[in-house]
């Protein structure tokens, strides 16, 4: 018997998380919906029922997520009206005040080599399957940013000898950490952030453009040369746009 609830509370999350987690800032990193995967089974067999705040948890988790927004649908293509619902709740809850933090460090090296060799590693990795579509996307757009900043820069060749770290996460000035890696406890995890942009260049939800966070690197060129760092993010055009 306690295997089989637990199963069904794993499937149950599973498909709960799957549904819904697109419509949640936090990606559903819910306290209360923790508690009802992780805690509900060892609550039962150190005092043998469930107490009054887990039962609360999923009876919380059943209003707030699909009861509401049913009843307010017109019974016509529910599931679709539900996640819109579901969807234009999160954007509204979203605070307009937006705390401005600086990217201070990267961590969890992923890779370094030369950029001589980053195209190689995107084929390798494109080709193995390893890595997810965000990451392949990532280092596309760095070797064409890559070849448009040499270009540019007249005093660097690309034969000298410039080096690439690409990292799996960072961490802002706030302490906040973001996210760039296939392999996060299992799968893969890219940070959405809001970025602070000049008025006359960006126009939409006061200087506030919303993204994915691809990839997170660092250029190394000489020994005695400042070391550059790059974030790449894939943008959307308005915080409610269609991920």
């Amino acid at each position: 018997m306690k295997f089989l609830l637990k199963n069904e509370i794993i499937d149950w999350t599973r498909a709960f998380v799957k549904l819904f987690k697109r419509f949640s800032p936090s990606s559903l990193q819910l306290p209360k919906l923790h508690m009802w995967r992780y805690h509900t089974i060892h609550t039962i067999q150190r005092y043998g029922a469930i107490n009054g705040l887990t039962t609360k948890t999923y009876e919380t988790l059943h209003k707030n997520w699909v009861k509401n927004p049913y009843r307010m649908t017109n019974k016509k293509n529910i599931l679709d009206q539900m996640f819109k619902t579901i969807r234009r709740q999160t954007i509204i809850s979203i605070p307009k005040k937006i705390f401005k933090s600086k990217l201070e460090i990267m961590k969890s090296l992923l890779w370094e080599l030369p950029i001589s060799e980053l195209q190689s590693l995107q084929i390798k990795l494109e080709h193995e399957k390893i890595v997810d579509d965000l990451c392949i996307e990532g280092m596309n757009h760095l070797i064409n940013c890559l070849d448009h900043y040499l270009d540019e820069k007249s005093n660097v060749s690309e034969s000298e000898d410039i080096y690439l770290k690409i990292y799996a996460t960072g961490i802002l000035s706030n302490n906040e950490i973001i996210y760039a890696t296939s392999k996060f406890h299992g799968r893969a995890r890219f940070s959405d952030v809001a970025i602070a942009m000049e008025d006359a260049d960006y126009l939409t939800d006061d200087g506030i453009c919303y993204g994915k966070v691809l990839m997170l690197a660092e250029i190394s060129f000489l020994l005695n040369h400042p070391i550059l760092p790059i974030v790449l993010v894939h943008w959307f055009s308005t915080c409610s746009e269609e991920i």
